[in-house]
């Protein structure tokens, strides 16, 4: 029995390209996602430091008398500025606005709060 010229077994050049291209795009996409994926966890990373540390240092200057005005600094690579506003005062009682900006690279972060502190003697505006 002989096989007709036209009977092959296999695949043809332009199948083999096809899956070929088909394989290559397919594992584009995945590695284009993938990149993506590392750039957003990076990105909360850094997010999640710069909140830890506004936490930590608003709890510092809690412990303190605050002035108002600016106080910066430089911690692990990131930057930050503390700006106190004072808001009122009454019968010894001030209120305070505290403005941090952290900054690392091109990500920014600003927290926000308000502090209450007593007055010491003699120091009423």
């Amino acid at each position: 029995m002989r096989r007709s010229p036209r009977s092959q077994d296999g695949f043809t050049l332009i199948e083999m390209l096809a899956a070929t291209t088909l394989l290559a795009v397919i594992f584009g996409i995945v590695m284009n996602s993938m990149g993506q994926a590392m750039q957003a966890y990076a990105r909360d990373e850094v997010k999640t430091r710069m909140g830890l540390m506004a936490r930590s240092l608003l709890v510092d200057v809690s412990s303190t008398s605050l002035v108002p005005g600016f106080t910066s600094g430089q911690e692990s690579g990131i930057d930050w500025r503390l700006e106190c506003i004072a808001m009122s005062e009454q019968s010894g009682i001030q209120l305070l606005h505290l403005k941090l900006t952290l900054r690392h690279a091109s990500v920014v972060q600003n927290f926000s709060t308000l502090r209450v502190q007593q007055l010491k003697s003699g120091r009423r505006s």
